[in-house]
């Protein structure tokens, strides 16, 4: 498992690899980022040096790559200019999170209890915010923010779920706490509302 939604990490069994110093991780980061399409070696110099690669930026990064491959074999293949990691989907946690949520979702109405332990599974897969310990030079900002956009999806649609299931007074401390540190995000406000409302608790949804 390529572990993203988080440090990055690749577990083998009970056992995790060694990846390696920092830009041997953004190596890899960027590798899982495009799994499934050629990365070249110009966009890993980026995500690994920003502005300060040296003369033998190039011979470093067939290093690294070069060492990955020994720790994961023929899962990285060259492309190219350039590398790809070609695995399974569900070998990439941030994959497998992405499918789960399209299953969810499609479940909330005719399935919320269904539905509701599909996005528990998939948010389950999180440990922190992806890419955590990687420094690629702003290369992997816009997939982060993706990554985030996708779970406030999910943990909005575990919510509605669980909302149809009549779990009203149990989800308002959850709901108190994403208004919070989501401030602008609508639709937690009008979960909220709706939560608090149902729980009998008209004074406080219409305050």
């Amino acid at each position: 498992m390529f572990g993203v939604l988080g440090p990055v990490a690749v577990n083998e069994g009970a056992a995790e690899i060694d990846l390696g110093g920092p830009k041997q991780r953004a190596v890899l980061a960027m590798l899982i980022a495009r799994s499934g399409d050629p990365v070249s070696a110009d966009s890993l110099i980026t995500a690994t040096y920003g502005d300060d690669a040296a003369p033998n930026a190039k011979r470093r990064i067939q290093v690294y790559v070069s060492t990955l491959r020994g720790q994961l074999g023929e899962r990285i293949t060259k492309s190219g200019s350039g590398w790809e990691l070609d695995v399974d989907d569900d070998a990439i946690d941030a994959r497998r999170f992405e499918r789960l949520l399209r299953s969810g979702r499609g479940l909330v109405e005719s399935s919320p209890e269904t539905a509701a332990e599909v996005l528990r599974e998939a948010l389950s897969l999180w440990r922190g915010h992806p890419y955590a310990d990687i420094e690629a030079h702003g290369t992997l900002d816009g997939e982060i923010r993706r990554l985030e956009e996708l779970r406030i999806a999910a943990q909005g649609a575990r919510i509605e779920a669980d909302l149809a299931l009549g779990h009203h007074a149990e989800l308002i401390g959850e709901l108190d706490a994403l208004v919070i540190e989501h401030p602008y995000v609508e639709s937690f406000r009008a979960q909220h509302m709706l939560a608090l409302y149902r729980a009998g608790r008209q004074y406080e949804a219409l305050r």
